[in-house]
């Protein structure tokens, strides 16, 4: 199978944790572009925290950012698709993170809205250095109601992310999409919104089946395109779910697991048969 459509998770699989793409990851991917392959970041950062690193790549095919709410290019700024969560279960969302005293961002037009600064917001922005426009609303539950976002984020400690998650679920069930993105971020926008369905959507649109299309990611946001695309593969430093379900297993992000992948089933000509790979 010769691949046309590579889609990338940022965080984790193409920087590091100090936000650092390796130069060998830089190399491969402007290899397979210049070869004439899609290559895409499927995200679950808004637009513009992750347009300067499709900039930094040169990445030329529209990006998947919001977790799969917004596909949009990176060089004409063109939308492809937005939706944003229905305004009442989002309302609803941010009173039951509210009441449980968790710290709660809505994206709305590419700001953070928040009920209040808190300590949260500096973990969260160590992670997204950026200087996004924050919006102080003490009424947040209400101006998302008139106002709908494109995405909920919650920061809190793993155990609590992981018990907010399940009350979330137990209350919204398919009314809403919600997954977790890191060990303190928890994530929620409108239903059947996933990077799976953006990338089918996006390979769709490129005129790119299936079995033509390699994903790579690292964590639990990431399962629906690893398991859509014709070849998912999980980082080395990828969590167990993401790890079990790939058909190969890479090296981690410090040792350019992206550009190991590129390699070998894009760059080397004929797809090989993959290989778990433990790290």
């Amino acid at each position: 199978m010769t691949y046309q459509l590579v889609a990338l998770d940022l965080d984790g699989t193409v920087v590091d944790h100090d936000l650092v793409i390796h130069p060998d990851v830089r190399e491969t991917i402007a290899a397979a572009q210049a070869r004439g392959v899609h290559v895409t970041l499927a995200t679950g950062r808004m637009y513009g925290a992750a347009v300067p690193f499709a900039h930094a790549l040169d990445i030329q095919t529209p990006i998947i950012c919001y977790q799969g709410a917004l596909i949009r290019h990176p060089k004409s700024g063109e939308v492809l698709y937005h939706v944003t969560m229905p305004p009442d279960l989002a309302a609803a969302a941010v009173r039951v993170l509210l009441a449980a005293d968790v710290f709660v961002i809505a994206y709305i037009d590419e700001r953070h809205c928040i009920a209040a600064r808190r300590p949260e917001l500096d973990r969260y922005e160590a992670f997204h250095p950026e200087g996004v426009e924050i919006v102080v609303e003490p009424d947040l539950a209400g101006l998302v109601a008139t106002t709908p976002p494109t995405k909920l984020l919650f920061v809190a400690e793993p155990p609590v992310v992981e018990s907010e998650l399940a009350r979330l679920v137990a209350r919204f069930g398919e009314s809403l999409a919600i997954v977790r993105s890191h060990a303190i971020f928890g994530e929620l926008t409108a239903p059947r919104v996933s990077k799976g369905d953006a990338l089918a959507a996006l390979a769709a649109r490129l005129g790119v089946v299936r079995d033509a299309v390699l994903a790579i990611g690292d964590q639990e946001n990431d399962l629906s395109m690893i398991a859509w695309a014709g070849l998912g593969l999980a980082m080395g430093n990828a969590v167990p779910a993401v790890r079990a379900l790939a058909r190969e297993v890479l090296p981690p992000v410090s040792e350019a697991g992206v550009a190991y992948a590129l390699r070998r089933y894009v760059l080397d000509g004929a797809c090989q048969e993959p290989i778990r790979v433990t790290h």
